[in-house]
């Protein structure tokens, strides 16, 4: 006869093996930090991330009065140190800088009303080498985009409202315009490398320009019926995405809300989420159509967007669309400009409307476990191990038999 506490402690692996293999799989979850790291004595105004460096800008004095002087900072995320790689001359402002890799870009211009009558002036910094250069003087030039070797802006050159754009070549220093775009929004083009993202002057449609082969993707084009109104109202572009606000005004029935939309350059495809959630969804209920958010963001990997959930707290959701996690962390002020690149994001936060800004930086850590499953799952070989394992286990109950 067999031993029962043998059997019992027998019984007990076995069950002891199938909890292990079977159990939902657990993964870490995502969390965010965040911290102020811009100079206390300026108002910041804007920010922008690329790797180990956050630039951003800065106000000595209010923001809000244009003949404050206007500075550039670099920070770097290794050394957590900054330097003011630019400062603005007397009747002139510094705004729209960007970063990527190796390089910076940003631009001057005359402030309203100052006696400067200068043209505007597009600027490249070399990181490694510490150094500026002006790559682009008229009177219209503006809003730098930089990806790669390359440099996109809009300018006017018969000072219309509509804008063309500018491209130049690092590697080259050559300056070439791009023929069949035009804009009114130089400060929304989007630039990735291979695709130029804009909102059309005449039909204010979305449109996606490839560089390469000089073909245009409509990605939104605006409804023109007369009981539905429909226009883009913030955008960002990186990788294969482009993340975009459709605000809707219809009249039967008679609404207003915003939408957020996900087009997949690859595919051509377009998903709605919820603004809350991050869910994707086929239509907004009503909660979805009272959020207020905006502040787009994407690094080709995570999407993010800015959420009001009440005076001065506003949240961050940040979304992986090949995996469809998120996560989202709250600063507790309001939110502006938010800008991420892998692990890292970086943003204009303010306590009240017109206050004064800082810079924060946030972090991706891994916390506490969580479970993302929970139907049982079977692990790789898993019934080479369940044979190996009955057979041990029925081997030595065998020898307690005789």
């Amino acid at each position: 006869m067999y031993d029962r506490p043998f059997f019992v402690a027998a019984s007990a692996g076995i069950a002891l093996i199938c909890i292990l293999l079977f159990s939902p799989q657990a993964a870490a979850a995502v969390s965010w930090s965040d911290e102020i790291i811009s100079d206390s004595a300026l108002d910041s105004i804007y920010a922008d991330i690329s790797g180990d460096h956050v630039i951003y800008s800065g106000s000595i004095g209010d923001a809000i009065d244009e003949n404050s002087t206007r500075v550039i900072q670099l920070y770097s995320l290794d050394t957590r140190k900054e330097r003011r790689i630019a400062t603005s001359d007397p009747g002139y402002t510094l705004t729209g800088e960007a970063i990527d890799g190796n390089y910076a870009v940003w631009f001057s211009e005359p402030v309203f009303g100052s006696a400067a009558d200068g043209p505007n002036q597009i600027f490249l910094y070399s990181i490694n080498g510490d150094t500026s250069k002006t790559i682009r003087r008229t009177q219209t030039a503006e809003w730098p985009k930089i990806s790669g070797d390359g440099v996109v802006w809009s300018e006017s050159p018969d000072e219309s409202i509509a804008s063309s754009i500018m491209h130049y070549d690092i590697r080259t220093e050559n300056t070439t315009h791009i023929p069949g775009i035009s804009t009114i929004d130089g400060a929304g083009v989007g630039f990735d490398g291979d695709y130029i993202l804009y909102t059309d002057a005449e039909t204010m449609d979305l449109h996606l320009y490839e560089t390469g082969t000089g073909t245009t993707t409509t990605v939104f084009e605006r409804s023109r019926v007369n009981t539905t109104h429909e226009i883009i109202f913030g955008t960002a572009l990186g990788g294969d995405y482009v993340l975009y606000r459709k605000d809707v005004r219809t009249e039967k029935p008679r609404e207003m809300y915003s939408e957020l939309c996900l087009y997949t350059i690859s595919t051509g495809e377009t998903v709605l989420f919820c603004p809350n959630t991050g869910e994707v969804t086929e239509t907004l209920t009503k909660q979805d159509k009272e959020a207020t958010f905006g502040s787009l963001a994407t690094d080709g990997t995570h999407v993010a967007w800015e959420l009001a959930e009440g005076f001065a707290h506003d949240r961050i959701i940040v979304l992986d669309p090949g995996t469809m996690e998120t996560s989202s962390l709250s600063p507790g002020t309001f939110v502006d400009f938010i800008s991420i690149d892998g692990r890292h994001m970086a943003w204009l936060g303010s306590d009240s409307i017109g206050g004064n800004g800082s810079i924060y930086l946030a972090t991706m850590e891994m916390g506490d476990a969580k479970l993302t499953t929970t139907k049982p799952t079977h692990a790789p070989g898993i019934g080479l191990v369940l044979t190996v394992a009955g057979l041990l286990i029925a081997l030595l109950i065998s020898r307690r038999y005789t």
